[in-house]
């Protein structure tokens, strides 16, 4: 079960057919993301639906969830719960293309699967994340990281962005690394040679640290919304029956078309596949 978290959104709700009317229900379920564990109940109305609404942590993050309602004590349903945004603005696409809100609600998620299956994600979640130290002055992240709470250094707590005498780091610029917020003047910008032995690295090789942070995009790029409105016009046009079929060549003597050697290896749209182009192939140090 997929929710959509429109910008319109003022509670995460689900609604679930049971098979009891005016029934209290309960509904627990798990964030196999960060383990932790919530409930809620509700009452079925007297169509047999009953409608419970989330944590407020989903208004926020993304989700996923592993779910199970009770009537008492009895398991009555169990289902998995995805909370995500949408890439690009339903209500505008809708009336771009004169379509219902269940086909562009139907058209957005397949474009954005096929977005994810070429760059990843672009959600918003808070989370814990181990990272391996790599005897330098800065911390890799192989993920965008927005905003840093604490960090543990081999299980000590070196970092807590609540306590001012342990707000020690800061995130880059960039988004792709954690750093010191008083750097010295000789940084450690790569694992360290004969030359540099007694040099000291802010992070040290193979130390384990415990990131819990936020990560991912707060909005989605425009860019990657223009993506999406691409792709969901080749849906609503039909232009993406020839991907479906993977149509190597077409000759009706009227006219004859061949796919290029490499149009199976990204979108099937080259605009969206130069968008996504810059979001590829990203180098993250490590060991060789």
């Amino acid at each position: 079960m997929e929710i959509l978290r429109l910008p319109e959104t003022k509670s995460i709700q689900v609604e679930i057919t049971t098979a009891s009317a005016n029934t209290v229900h309960t509904i627990e379920y798990t964030d196999l993301t960060t383990d932790e564990t919530y409930s809620a109940s509700a009452t079925s109305n007297s169509s047999k639906v009953v409608t419970f609404t989330l944590d407020n942590r989903y208004l926020t993050y993304a989700g996923n969830l592993d779910a199970q309602v009770y009537r008492g004590a009895n398991l009555v349903y169990s289902t998995g719960i995805t909370i995500v945004k949408p890439y690009c603005d339903i209500t505008e696409v809708k009336k771009k293309y004169n379509i219902t809100t269940a086909q562009v609600i139907e058209h957005e998620q397949t474009a954005r699967n096929i977005i994810e299956s070429e760059v990843g994600a672009f959600q918003f979640i808070r989370k814990n994340k181990e990272v391996v130290g790599m005897g330098m002055d800065y911390l890799p992240i192989n993920e965008r990281i927005q905003k840093l709470y604490t960090m543990y250094e081999n299980g000590l707590l070196v970092q807590d962005s609540s306590n001012p005498d342990l707000d020690l780091y800061e995130i880059s610029v960039d988004k792709s690394s954690i750093v010191l917020k008083d750097i010295e003047q000789n940084k450690v910008e790569y694992a360290k040679v004969w030359r540099d032995r007694y040099l000291d690295a802010a992070f040290a090789s193979g130390y384990e640290y415990l990131i819990d942070g936020d990560f991912g995009y707060k909005v989605i790029p425009s860019d990657i919304q223009k993506a999406c409105e691409i792709l969901i016009a080749d849906l609503v046009s039909g232009n993406m029956k020839y991907i479906d079929k993977y149509i190597e060549s077409f000759d009706n003597r009227e006219f004859k078309f061949q796919f290029a050697k490499t149009f199976l290896n990204g979108t099937g749209n080259k605009t969206v596949d130069g968008i996504l182009s810059k979001y590829k192939n990203r180098i993250i140090p490590g060991v060789l």
